[in-house]
């Protein structure tokens, strides 16, 4: 290549979130991918998986190439990031790497019996959805899955699944050595835009509609454990239980929050997909609506890499002790105000909340607890009616360096101590508006 491709890859993700919802445009990107050779549907799994960073140069051109003449982005122009010989190379090698056995949309499923019209049950060899995964038809979704861990990628870092290697080692020799007992690996078939199923109640057929997006709803180390077998065998004849849903995002993060696997799901990320109160439902709205986006850990810890401020916990357990919002009209008046309130918030600190966080650690102005600080200052900003933009002139006169302040920021009894959150809460409560 002749420039960087991280910087294309940036480049190509914004592109794509442009252009994503936009139906007839990803229609047009598809018939260039077809041209190539690439199968139906693998720019929307691309989409959805984000996983621009492990294509090869000849489908990262083809991507390159379809988004410039769909947008027009000069910026995305294949020859300023291609070499003429990657160019004209690409279809061949395209054509000589894409398997014979890659699955395209719609694909049909027998004796598949339905429970309702959002749930269905069946019996298939697990090699078929090994294929499915291969031919990218099936992606991990981060919204309704765990959360995931940050890896890093030259200057920035990009979203992997948190996988248990030794669990998906185990479940491979079990399949290999053929004790492994049929479990069950649920997919979630979804989508608001095309009938992403049809099911034939006569013939007991259901038939995954052509562009229908999957993911995997439960089972995703047992997938990966079929994968690495089927890559030592792949005569392997292992029996899977298919449980298939058609649940919308709500409700497809509500029954994962629900399941309990051997792999079993972190409590914050647990609570995070039941959001159970009301304080849960107005951190979600944090996440998707303000610009704390991005900046809200699902773990019990942040991960500086990513950029994270502080945790869904965190948030949550200050909203509902200090707000204590009890209807859905108090949540949502208090997510509301919120939002406004860190809109104003980073928008004073943007290097220290949103550019350059982590160069800022040592301030403690973004430290984790802080946030319940912050929490019970809009608390007070909202009981006396004060005007938002005094915030920055509030922030500012706090000393963060005083020794009580530090102390509770710094508690060896970390994050999760209600004690220390406690007092944190109870040291802002007793500043009140002063400025000193």
């Amino acid at each position: 290549m002749k420039r960087d491709r991280i910087e294309l890859e940036e480049k190509l993700k914004t592109a794509i979130d442009n252009v994503k919802h936009n139906r007839k445009i990803t229609e047009k990107i598809s018939e260039i991918f077809r041209e190539y050779k690439l199968p139906a549907g693998t720019f929307q799994s691309l989409v959805r998986s984000k996983d621009i960073y492990n294509l090869d140069v000849a489908r990262l051109y083809v991507l390159t190439l379809s988004l410039s003449e769909v947008t027009n982005d000069d910026e995305l122009i294949p020859s300023i990031y291609f070499t003429d010989k990657e160019i004209a190379g690409a279809k061949g090698y395209i054509e000589n790497t894409t398997s014979s056995e890659n699955m395209e949309l719609p694909i049909s499923l027998p004796d598949v019996i339905k429970m309702s019209d959002e749930e269905y049950v069946t019996r298939v060899e697990v090699k078929l959805l090994v294929k499915m995964f291969h031919s990218q038809l099936i992606f991990y979704d981060y919204e309704t899955q765990r959360s995931p861990k940050f890896k890093r990628r030259g200057d920035s870092f990009i979203e992997v699944p948190e996988i248990n290697k030794d669990s998906v080692t185990d479940i491979s020799k079990h399949m290999l050595n053929g004790t492994y007992l049929p479990d069950t690996i649920t997919l979630n078939i979804y989508s608001e835009q095309i009938e992403a199923i049809s099911y034939n109640s006569k013939t007991q057929i259901l038939t995954i509609n052509e562009e229908a997006p999957i993911s995997i709803l439960d089972g995703f180390h047992r997938l990966q454990g079929a994968i690495k077998a089927h890559s030592l065998n792949p005569d392997l004849t292992q029996q899977m239980f298919l449980s298939i849903r058609c649940y919308d995002k709500d409700t497809a993060k509500r029954f994962f929050g629900q399941i309990n696997t051997v792999n079993i799901v972190k409590p914050e990320r647990l609570k995070e997909l039941k959001s159970e109160k009301y304080s849960d439902q107005i951190v979600k709205n944090l996440q998707r609506k303000s610009e704390l986006t991005g900046r809200i850990a699902s773990a019990s810890a942040i991960s500086e890499i990513a950029g994270q401020l502080t945790t869904f916990d965190i948030l949550s357990d200050a909203i509902d002790r200090i707000f204590n919002p009890r209807t859905s009209i108090e949540e949502r008046e208090v997510s509301d105000y919120l939002i406004d309130f860190f809109a104003y918030l980073v928008s004073y600190y943007l290097d220290e909340f949103k550019l350059n966080p982590n160069e800022y650690r040592n301030t403690k102005i973004n430290h984790p607890l802080m946030f319940i600080g912050y929490v019970q200052i809009a608390k007070m900003f909202k009981d006396e009616n004060r005007d938002l933009k005094d915030i920055k002139e509030y922030v500012d006169g706090i000393d963060f360096k005083d020794s009580i302040l530090a102390e509770l920021l710094e508690n060896r009894r970390g994050l999760n101590s209600k004690k220390t959150r406690n007092a944190i809460i109870e040291y802002f409560e007793s500043r009140g508006g002063t400025n000193v």
